[in-house]
């Protein structure tokens, strides 16, 4: 399974709540129209965010994000195939103009890994999403290796922030989608190399817990030589949306 991540913002003069709205009804309705090869279709509607760490006030990542758009598909071909259709290139790719402020977007391609299984729609539950920079000198597969092990430290401590999780999955970078990246705009290449996806009962839970969670994951990492880069990496508070579930 492949993951298609794009942390988008609203286009100049729009309201995050007008954007959320044309996203999910006028969007999100043309996307449900004709799914295509699209497995799954998510859109999270972000809340409340954090950007760098508290040791480093000048921060170096982009600000702002109002959704992330999540599109699941059963492989490369599928993927290749949604986007080469007419409906993609005529319909939803020119809809994107409405409301996404295309220069500014961020996407990733990338292969979930489910470290911890999510209890399936709890009301109330947040999805938080860590997009996370890989460290200089580092290749894809160190990065990889080190943050399931450093995610794996912060839990073996069992603290709360530790009990509190609900759900963990790591979005892990497939190198090789340059040319899809672009479809939503921004930079057409990588510059996340994971995304990591908390579940959380509550906003509350969220907003107490996670904040604990990635200072240890960022004292655990110093420890081991880092693995990303807390001034470029920010985290999304975020409501889950589905807008088609898939098969």
């Amino acid at each position: 399974m492949l993951n298609l991540i794009a942390a988008i913002r609203r286009k100049p003069g729009m309201t995050h709540q007008a954007f959320l709205h044309y996203l999910q009804h006028g969007h999100g309705s043309l996307a449900a129209a004709n799914p295509l090869q699209v497995r799954r279709y998510v859109q999270n509607h972000v809340f409340d965010a954090s950007f760098g760490s508290e040791e480093d006030p000048t921060h170096l990542t982009d600000f702002g994000r109002d959704s992330v758009t999540e599109l699941h598909f059963e492989n490369m071909e599928a993927l290749a195939a949604t986007m080469a259709d007419p409906y993609t290139r005529e319909v939803i790719g020119p809809d994107g103009a409405h409301f996404n402020d295309m220069s500014s977007a961020l996407a990733l391609l990338a292969r979930p890994s489910v470290l911890m299984r999510p209890l399936s729609s709890e009301e109330g539950r947040v999805k938080v999403l860590h997009f996370i920079r890989m460290s200089k000198g580092l290749d894809l597969d160190s990065f990889t290796e080190l943050w399931q092990t450093t995610h794996g430290k912060v839990l073996a401590e069992d603290e709360p922030q530790a009990r509190a999780l609900r759900g963990y999955i790591q979005h892990r970078q497939v190198p090789g989608a340059e040319k899809v990246l672009r479809h939503f705009g921004g930079r057409g290449k990588h510059v996340y190399e994971g995304v990591a996806a908390a579940y959380y009962a509550s906003p509350d839970e969220a907003l107490t817990h996670f904040p604990t969670y990635e200072r240890s994951l960022r004292e655990h990492s110093v420890e081991s030589g880092g693995f990303y880069d807390p001034s470029r990496s920010f985290v999304l508070y975020s409501h889950e949306v589905t807008i088609f579930p898939g098969a």
